[in-house]
């Protein structure tokens, strides 16, 4: 009986009701925080898997920014870069541009240094920046640490001010720096080391358009081969006997009025074994 009473008390009763199993929701936390680590853990997990995909199917370039780098002879065309040729939409390739690195013990005078200009069509020609506030691509001012510039060549970029590449257009770097001025835009090693790089961004629309097509066409005749030769030997048969039976029947009837001559005698029909 008092068991019942003190059941019975409202503040207890409430009490017995949040400690039951049915109304503990405080116990459904664990499970849910458990439900969402599983899902981020699964979406990190799908996007590596996508991003490793796209990484394998783009390119990487490296350009070593000095003078003994053979890509800036001019008896070659290497300086000339192809970028995104060949790949998906929204896989871009990149470009690593190197700066010159020596040992602690090179005398300073001899160490290059560079500040790289993206600039247009023009003044890449004439190894003169007119521009009065050039795009700068990267500055190489430290020969004893290791510096390196990432490129990406892609369409849009979420960074404000970054670069921007469209495809179909032609990019051009280049270099005026000379070993007394760093700053220098008019010649310098642009003109007597040629250090000027073009990149080529693939493709404009009509260009990705007119590939597409081709492959389309090609793809489309080379079933069309297949599907002709494959059936050549199976019907050329029944279609050449025919044409080796035909010749029989005209040779026999020539055998056959050869000998008909006797073939009157037999039935006494003609006219000429009745008078002999």
């Amino acid at each position: 009986m008092v068991f019942w009473n003190v059941m019975s008390f409202p503040l207890t009763a409430g009490l017995a009701r949040f400690l039951s199993p049915a109304t503990r929701p405080i116990l459904l936390l664990p499970c849910a925080k458990v439900t969402s680590c599983l899902t981020l853990v699964l979406l990190i997990c799908f996007e590596t898997v996508l991003l490793s995909t796209v990484s394998d199917c783009t390119k990487s370039f490296y350009v070593h920014w000095n003078t003994t780098n053979p890509i800036f002879r001019i008896d070659n065309t290497d300086h000339i870069i192809d970028v995104n040729k060949g790949n998906y939409p929204f896989e871009y390739d990149q470009v690593n541009i190197i700066c010159p690195v020596y040992t602690p013990g090179t005398h300073e005078e001899d160490a290059e240094k560079y500040i790289i200009y993206n600039v247009s069509k023009e003044e890449y020609d004439t190894c003169r920046i007119t521009n009065p506030n050039p795009r700068i691509i990267a500055i190489c001012d430290k020969p004893y640490k290791l510096m390196y510039f990432t490129i990406t060549f892609r369409s849009f970029t979420p960074q404000p001010g970054g670069l921007e590449f469209q495809p179909g257009q032609d990019y051009y770097f280049i270099s005026t720096s000379s070993k007394d001025d760093l700053h220098r835009r008019i010649g310098g090693r642009c003109s007597t080391n040629n250090m000027k790089v073009v990149f080529k961004v693939c493709c404009r629309p009509d260009e990705m358009h007119n590939n597409q097509t081709v492959s389309h066409a090609h793809a489309a005749t080379t079933p069309a081969v297949t599907s002709v030769s494959t059936p050549a030997p199976v019907s050329h048969p029944p279609s050449h006997r025919p044409t080796v039976q035909v010749p029989h029947p005209t040779f026999a009837p020539r055998p056959t009025t050869h000998y008909d001559v006797p073939k009157p005698t037999t039935k006494k029909s003609s006219e000429f074994d009745k008078h002999p």
